[in-house]
C-alpha cells in the first residue's frame, strides 16, 4: 500500500471522526426543552435534538436521591460516554409485572417484548401465543429471576417495580439497563395513564401515544365533568378480610379519587394516600351501613354472593350485602392489571353505571359485575 493512498484513508478516517464528535457536540450543545406532562408527577421528560431526557422519581418526596435518569438516544454512537444512556427504540424489552405490559398493549407494540415474569391472569391472545411459541420467555419473579435466560437474551432494557427489591441488584451488575415503572405512585387515574408517553418512547411510538391518551383524557374529563353536580353521592369502600387484616386505601389514594369522580363518597376520610391494614371491626363501624362494597381479587369463576358469604359471615351484616350492591372485578376472569392503567375512562363508566345508574343506563360494566 503506497504512502499516498494511507495518507488518503487516514484522513478519511479522521474527517468521519471529527464529524461524529462535531455531531455528538451539536446535539449537546441544543437546548433543553421540557416536555409537557399534563397529569403526570412521578415521571419528567426533557427534550434535547434527539434526545429525551428522562428522570423518574421513586418515592413521594422527589428527593434527589431517589431520581433515576436516563438519556434515550437513537445512535449508539451519541450514548458513548453518557451515563445511563439507552438506545430507542429497543429491540429487547422485559417487563417484570403486567401493569408494565398494559402500555404497550394499547400501543399495539409488542414485537420487541422478549421476556414477562409470568402469565398467570395474562389475558392478551397474542402474547400467550407468543409465550407458547416460545418467542416471549418467562423469567420468574423477583428475587428469583432465570439469570442464564436474561443473559442469553442481552436485552436492551428491564422494566422493574420500584416497589421491590429483590434480585434486581443482579441483574444492575450485568449491565442490563434497569427502568423503575413508578406509575403506581401516581394519584390521579390520568396520572397513571399519561406514563404512556413514557413507555412510547422506547418502541418509538410518541404520536400514537399522544392520539390515544388525549382520546381517553377527554371521555374521563367529560364524565366527571358530568358527575360534578349529582346531588345524591351514594358511600363506597373497598377490600375484605385477608390473613387476619382489611387493607383500606387512603382517603386520598388513587382509588378514593376515581369513586369521587364517579359521584360517590369513600368513607375512609383521611390525608391517607397508600392502603393499610384495619382489624375488621374498624372497617365495620365506618362501613356497615355504605351503599356500595367494591372488590378486586382473584376469586372462583362465576362467584355467587352465598358463595363469596361463605368466607366470612360477618359479611352479611354490611347494608351492602343486603341490598346486592357487593361490584367485584374477578382477576381471574377480567383483564384488570394489564389494561386498567391505559383504561380510567372505563373504571370510571363502570363505577358511574353502578353508583347513578340513571346516567349510563345502556352501559355494559367491562370489569365490575354485581354479585349475584
Amino acid at each position: 500500500m503506497s504512502c499516498k493512498f494511507l495518507s488518503l484513508v487516514l484522513l478519511v478516517i479522521l474527517f468521519q471522526s471529527c464529524g461524529v464528535q462535531q455531531e455528538k457536540e451539536n446535539s449537546a450543545s441544543e437546548k433543553i426543552q421540557d416536555v409537557e406532562l399534563k397529569y403526570a408527577r412521578e415521571f419528567t421528560l426533557q427534550k434535547q435534538g434527539d434526545r429525551h431526557l428522562l428522570t423518574v422519581f421513586i418515592d413521594e418526596h422527589h428527593s434527589e436521591q431517589s431520581a433515576r435518569r436516563f438519556t434515550l438516544v437513537k445512535d449508539s454512537i451519541d450514548a458513548v460516554g453518557i451515563e445511563n444512556a439507552i438506545r430507542v427504540p429497543c429491540k429487547k424489552i422485559v417487563c417484570v409485572s403486567s401493569t408494565q405490559l398494559a402500555y404497550f398493549f394499547a400501543l399495539d407494540d409488542i414485537d420487541d417484548i422478549v421476556a414477562i415474569n409470568s402469565s398467570r391472569y395474562l389475558f392478551h391472545e397474542e402474547m400467550n401465543a407468543r409465550v407458547a411459541e416460545g418467542k416471549v420467555k418467562q423469567i420468574g419473579k423477583e428475587g428469583n429471576f432465570n439469570l442464564e435466560v436474561l443473559a442469553a437474551l442481552d436485552p436492551d432494557v428491564i422494566f422493574v417495580s420500584p416497589f421491590k427489591a429483590g434480585g434486581f441488584d443482579v441483574l444492575r451488575n450485568m449491565g442490563i439497563p434497569l427502568v423503575p415503572m413508578a406509575a403506581y405512585n401516581e394519584m390521579t387515574p390520568l396520572g397513571r395513564s399519561e406514563w404512556l408517553k413514557m413507555m412510547a418512547l422506547f418502541v418509538g411510538q410518541e404520536a400514537k401515544a399522544d392520539t390515544i391518551f388525549n382520546k381517553i383524557a377527554r371521555r374521563y374529563c367529560e364524565l366527571k365533568t358530568e358527575m360534578a353536580g349529582v346531588e345524591h353521592r351514594p358511600t363506597v369502600f373497598s377490600g375484605k378480610m385477608r390473613s387476619g387484616s382489611w387493607y383500606v386505601p387512603g382517603g386520598d389514594s388513587f382509588y378514593a379519587r376515581l369513586f369521587r369522580d364517579a359521584g360517590a363518597d369513600y368513607v375512609i376520610n383521611d390525608d391517607e394516600q397508600g392502603a393499610y391494614p384495619v382489624d375488621f371491626e374498624t372497617i365495620y363501624r365506618k362501613a356497615h351501613n355504605a351503599d356500595f362494597w367494591r372488590l378486586v381479587h382473584p376469586e372462583k369463576t362465576g362467584l355467587t354472593l352465598y358463595e363469596f358469604l361463605q368466607q366470612d359471615g360477618r359479611y352479611a351484616d354490611f347494608k351492602a350485602v343486603r341490598e346486592r350492591n357487593v361490584l367485584l372485578c374477578n382477576i381471574r376472569e377480567k383483564p384488570y392489571y394489564e389494561q386498567s392503567a391505559v383504561k380510567p375512562d372505563v373504571l370510571l363508566a363502570d363505577y358511574i353505571h353502578f353508583f347513578h345508574r340513571e346516567i349510563l343506563p345502556a352501559y355494559e360494566p367491562f370489569f365490575y359485575e354485581r354479585l349475584k
